[in-house]
């Protein structure tokens, strides 16, 4: 697919060393206005922040956080930023993790209706430990991660920038006009049942 503009959008990346895989989390954030090497640097301090307080503490330590990478998607030659202050940021639960393929799925709801409207965070390094039993995580743990991210949207809401679903297609067809932005406004668990991200397995993604 070319590369479609989305002013004022910033992605953020969130990159991991999984049992030897590298795997990754991504969230759009809406500057609010064209952003800057300042803004892109503190959307990653941000994130970073967030994966390192919020998630790792209720993570397997068989997960390593590398980099924190910013995009300004609002051209093909948009600025980047790499944030990456230490190499030893790993979870901290002290049990191995299920396999790289399984995942926690948090959903990202908006105010609007529709697939094109909802958004997914899967969360990596599940503690094995955690399970209550063949499929589902246990009550609490559910509650610590969603918690986790709904305390994300509200620090990138407190510093001016809404998390946001960009859409870029609507009905199998790109959007006239460009993307369309649907602002996050909270985190929810559907089920505490284990989900799967199938380019995570060894030999499968990257």
């Amino acid at each position: 697919m070319p590369f479609v503009a989305a002013p004022n959008i910033i992605m953020a990346e969130m990159r991991y060393t999984f049992n030897g895989q590298n795997c990754e989390n991504r969230v759009m954030i809406d500057n609010l206005g064209a952003p800057t090497p300042a803004d892109l640097s503190a959307v990653a301090v941000d994130t970073w922040n967030f994966v390192e307080t919020g998630l790792f503490p209720n993570l397997s330590h068989d997960i390593l956080l590398r980099e924190v990478v910013t995009t300004d998607l609002s051209t093909a030659t948009g600025a980047q930023y790499t944030y990456a202050p230490d190499s030893t940021t790993a979870g901290e639960q002290g049990t191995r993790a299920l396999p790289n393929e399984c995942a926690f799925c948090v959903s990202l709801h908006t105010a609007s209706r529709g697939r094109s409207a909802r958004g997914r965070i899967y969360i990596p390094a599940i503690p094995a430990a955690s399970m209550v039993d063949a499929n589902n995580l246990s009550s609490s743990l559910v509650t610590l991660l969603v918690s986790a991210v709904q305390s994300y949207i509200d620090t990138i809401a407190g510093d001016s920038r809404q998390l946001v679903i960009v859409s870029y297609v609507a009905d199998g067809a790109p959007r006239p006009g460009g993307p369309v932005y649907f602002p996050v406004l909270s985190a929810v668990a559907t089920d505490s049942v284990i989900d799967s991200q199938r380019r995570r397995k060894p030999g499968v993604g990257t």
